[in-house]
């Protein structure tokens, strides 16, 4: 239920300045840096502690693991403490929305790994809570496929479902334990009619606001998706809760022609249990009883719990069976009666009270328009006929369209290239689908186009693609020091580099421990092997600045 609105609540901010929330995180954050930095024998003057930025690329369940193994190493390495920020992109953003519910989650970060290999091991998906908040959902004028696509595919893949807010991250943003968190977004519309290297086109979330960065305009981030007119707020509307914005984030795993698919199989196999061995969903090419979507668990219609992120079980793709579990368990979830997967229909729900006839029919058609116009992300621009900013392109939408940053760069160093963070080391680890140095080069252009210094990309440093090396480091005068690595290479896995791309392919949807763990360790060797070059080039920034600081 909407909450009545109050005269001066929810005011949108126009300036290219930081919201006061992240001015006092990164202001507390210092201090734990600086002594980071002392432990590690690099001391230096709280002026001038350098900000360090971490940068998690996309890449669907592999790069969610692999920033879990990213941040796991360099927390064994004693280098967490020195980040600054901490930035991501669809898949490493499922990664970041579930630590930071938790105040103190870089103190308790081993447990918080292994709870997620366990979880996404367990193979777990509750159809009675996803459908009861889907219904819920298609009850919003905007509902779009982003819906669909989160409570269907995304819990799907993750096995969590979290009904809690971004603005609930604050604590955890503002007490100085963390690096200050921002996830990346891309307005659609914005990306069609400008150049895909336009500044416009970048959307940022933080715990404190909601952006356009582009244009320097920000609304409180529990006011997004809120109805505004020029510049005033008409009717305030319930904060998105993080498993929508999971979907939005993370909402492009290729391409439209792709993403058209994949919806369409998940669908129809959410309504009819339609087969099609050839979807990214599929985990074996057995038989599907009805009602089953193609590579998720089969489940059962047990009682909700609220307190569980899942209930229904199943062996992940490549698992063995426990010898140990009784044969009847065995079977009844082998060997289930056409009748009781009638259970797990449309008519099912509906018997059990999680929607009426009317609120499945509502999904049904709003789904399918969406499927019909490929409407996504669909939300309320709080810029709507704000006549406090020169841009008319965006001001006369009544909504925005806002999908995974990954379709402009698959990395988002436009965010923390924004001058007011003054970042001058970034930590780039590619994890996505595309040829690793993509990304570096899409934001050298976009650098070169809206004048932002970025280091010069030595082309002959990147000649290998498909064998690359596990870090290359490019440095620029009055630019920031950028050191990327991708994630499967000649050092970290020499003889396994194309078969694991393959096999660990962003468009995987289910991993069993034992790929689990790979992933894992593939990110935590390129954070080891490299300690010393991390530490260099930090030693070298606190020097340049301790001298500019005496001249």
């Amino acid at each position: 239920m909407a909450k009545p609105t109050e005269r001066g609540e929810g005011k949108i901010r126009i300036s290219h300045e930081l919201s006061a929330g992240e001015k006092l995180g990164t202001r507390n954050r210092k201090v734990r840096v600086k002594k980071c930095l002392d432990n590690l024998g690099i001391p230096c003057n709280l002026d001038d502690v350098p900000n360090i930025a971490i940068l998690g690329a996309g890449g669907g369940l592999r790069a969610m693991i692999a920033l879990y193994g990213t941040l796991q190493e360099l927390q064994t390495q004693g280098l967490l403490d020195a980040i600054m920020y901490l930035c991501g992109v669809s898949g490493s953003t499922w990664c970041m929305s579930s630590l930071y519910k938790h105040e103190d989650w870089t103190e308790k970060l081993q447990a918080l790994v292994e709870r997620m290999c366990t979880r996404l091991d367990k193979w777990t998906w509750n159809l009675p809570k996803a459908t009861k908040i889907l219904l819920e959902a298609a009850k919003d004028e905007n509902y779009s496929l982003t819906d669909f696509w989160a409570y269907t595919a995304i819990y799907g893949m993750i096995h969590e479902l979290d009904k809690g807010h971004l603005s609930e991250q604050r604590g955890a943003a503002e007490n100085g334990r963390n690096p200050y968190p921002m996830y990346a977004a891309v307005d659609e519309q914005s990306f069609s009619k400008v150049t895909e290297y336009s500044a416009a086109t970048w959307f940022e979330f933080t715990p404190h606001e909601a952006s356009f960065i582009g244009y320097g305009a920000s609304v409180p981030i529990e006011f997004f998706g809120s109805e505004y007119k020029d510049g005033e707020l008409k009717k305030k509307k319930e904060e998105k809760n993080m498993s929508y914005l999971q979907g939005l984030w993370g909402s492009a795993p290729g391409s439209k022609t792709e993403n058209e698919k994949v919806i369409k199989d998940i669908l129809f196999g959410f309504f009819k249990g339609k087969k099609d061995s050839s979807s990214p969903f599929a985990a074996d090419q057995g038989s599907c009883p009805e009602g089953h979507v193609e590579g998720f668990p089969t489940p059962t219609m047990e009682p909700e719990d609220d307190d569980m992120e899942g209930t229904f079980q199943g062996e992940p793709e490549g698992s063995s069976p426990d010898p140990s579990a009784p044969e009847s368990s065995d079977k009844q979830s082998r060997n289930v009666p056409q009748s009781e997967t009638k259970k797990k229909s449309i008519a099912g729900n509906i018997k059990s009270g999680i929607g009426s006839v009317v609120d499945f029919a509502r999904m049904w058609q709003k789904t399918t328009q969406g499927l019909l116009t490929w409407k996504w992300g669909t939300n309320n621009n709080f810029l709507y006929k704000c006549s406090a900013l020169d841009a008319p392109v965006l001001t006369k939408e009544k909504v925005v369209s806002l999908v995974d940053a990954g379709i402009g760069i698959n990395c988002a160093f436009p965010l923390v290239l924004r001058p007011q963070r003054k970042v001058k080391l970034i930590l780039s680890f590619d994890y996505g689908p595309f040829e690793p140095f993509m990304a570096i080069k899409q934001t050298a252009k976009y650098c070169k186009e809206n004048c932002i210094p970025f280091p010069e990309i030595d082309e002959s440093l990147l000649k290998d693609p498909d064998n690359p090396s596990d870090c290359y480091i490019f440095r620029g005068e009055g630019a920031p020091t950028v050191m990327h690595f991708p994630l499967f290479n000649r050092v970290n896995c020499p003889a396994y580099v194309t078969e694991w791309r393959i096999r660990f392919t962003p468009i995987r949807c289910l991993y069993h421990m034992g790929d689990i763990t790979k992933v894992l360790q593939s990110a935590r060797l390129n954070v080891s092997n490299n300690k010393d070059k991390i530490l260099q080039e930090i030693k070298h920034l606190v020097d340049r600045s301790s001298k500019k600081a005496i001249s």
